[in-house]
């Protein structure tokens, strides 16, 4: 994570600079706002511009001081709690360490737990789920890499397992512990979370959708191919399959296109990270692949986008073979993901 840590007193500075220290796992700078001794610590003329510019770079701001100095700076950014940061307030003796934003997604509530071990703060912790000592569906998407569909969705889920109405799963990968207290398996309900890569009806009527990325995709096109062309046949063959963009974790080919325009827009537009293989390396993957002379005379191997999609997984097989259509080859391979609840 990247953190920043400001200070408001000499001894705010100088916990500051602990708890960089402390945090030596994650990049951490320190910054005060003081006229008194700063420990080394860089000086900050706005609090506001520090709070702004740190809103837009960190994963966790640390306010060493009271706590009404953070909501204070904090508040005019403060947007979503899918995309704000950690925001945790300790004060100047490190006698508590309070998460007071994104303390779930943002990963503030871990955080402050490493936090108080290492400095021996006192942990306190304000969340509904983490004092009732509940099922956080949130934390549980996060910790599996699992994207939620819908906040509101989300928030009532969590509503329903603090009021100990029942809560539905369904779950087309497999997880490897039990269900948490609060949940049962069934295919139907009244409301209730399905954990699918696939499109489709939802089985319940209130249904939060997490989504695993367990895809990954092999692409091979013509050269000078537009971002809209691949775009058209990737959207045909995942609607085919029934398969959510979401699923995507990453994508490939071969090295002949790690400089096509087109390819890389579309790798970019759906933050989709990239991996370009060399013809060896393709040739070493292992499988029973749809061969193409013509493809072989052009890049030296018989099949770019099987290949591929296999290369960059973990472990996957194909689940949807050379597709092709208006210069572009699509494949798909899905990996063999599992999840755990975590048990609370």
């Amino acid at each position: 994570m990247k953190i920043n840590i400001i200070g408001f007193s000499s001894k705010g500075c100088a916990l500051a600079k602990r708890i960089s220290e402390e945090l030596k796992e994650h990049e951490c700078s320190y910054f005060g706002k003081t006229i008194g001794d700063e420990h080394g610590a860089v000086h900050v003329d706005s609090v506001d511009e520090w709070t702004k510019g740190s809103f837009k770079t960190c994963d966790a701001l640390i306010f060493v001081g009271a706590a009404g100095i953070a909501v204070r700076h904090i508040a005019p950014y403060v947007r979503s709690k899918i995309k704000d940061p950690a925001v945790i307030v300790i004060d100047e003796l490190g006698m508590n360490v309070i998460p007071i934003l994104s303390g779930h997604i943002g990963g503030g509530n871990a955080l402050s737990k490493v936090i108080s071990e290492r400095t021996g703060a006192a942990l306190i912790l304000t969340t509904a789920s983490d004092i009732n000592k509940r099922f956080a569906v949130d934390v549980f998407a996060k910790n599996n890499g699992l994207h939620m569909n819908s906040m509101k969705a989300a928030k009532s889920i969590a509503a329903r397992i603090l009021e100990g109405l029942p809560v539905h799963v369904r779950s087309d990968i497999k997880a490897e512990d039990s269900l948490p207290e609060g949940l049962t398996y069934a295919d139907n309900g009244e409301a209730g979370i399905y954990i699918t890569p696939y499109e489709g009806p939802d089985p319940f009527k209130e249904t939060l959708r997490l989504t695993p990325k367990n895809m990954t995709i092999g692409i091979g096109c013509h050269r000078n191919i537009e971002i809209r062309a691949i775009e058209e046949r990737v959207r045909d063959v995942l609607k085919e399959n029934n398969i959510s963009v979401r699923s995507l974790r990453a994508g490939a080919s071969i090295d002949l296109k790690a400089d096509e325009k087109g390819l890389l827009e579309f790798f970019e537009k759906y933050e989709i990270p990239a991996t370009f293989f060399s013809k060896d390396e393709l040739e070493k993957v292992k499988g029973d692949f749809t061969e193409s002379d013509y493809v072989r005379s052009i890049t030296g191997v018989g099949n770019v986008c099987e290949r591929s999609a296999l290369a960059v997984s973990d472990g996957g097989e194909i689940i949807v073979k050379k597709n092709a259509g208006n210069g572009v080859t699509v494949a798909v391979a899905r990996e063999h993901k599992t999840i755990r609840f975590g048990g609370i």
